[in-house]
């Protein structure tokens, strides 16, 4: 009886590991990867929804292009979204 009432405890939250927090955790190791491999020239969307071209980049920012007349922006990097294709 004892050992029963545990089982049930335990496998709720093995469920709610594979279905809510691993996700989670392989979401935000993809952006951070992301976020590492960005390099000039490449077209970005901010999490503000603000499109750009990456200008320059140091360890923890960026500087973005944000329109044809050459208006600059610089962000931190976790700020970027996604890398928009070419």
């Amino acid at each position: 009886m004892q050992l029963t009432s545990l089982i049930i405890p335990i496998l709720l939250l093995a469920v709610m590991w594979f279905l809510l927090i691993r996700p989670q955790q392989k979401r935000a190791k993809e952006h951070r990867e992301l976020i590492n491999r960005v390099e000039a020239g490449q077209k970005i969307t901010t999490i503000g929804g603000i499109k750009g071209t990456i200008k320059a980049v140091d360890e923890t920012s960026v500087v973005i292009t944000v329109n044809g007349l050459g208006t600059e922006m610089t962000l931190e990097k976790p700020a970027i979204k996604q890398v928009d294709p070419s």
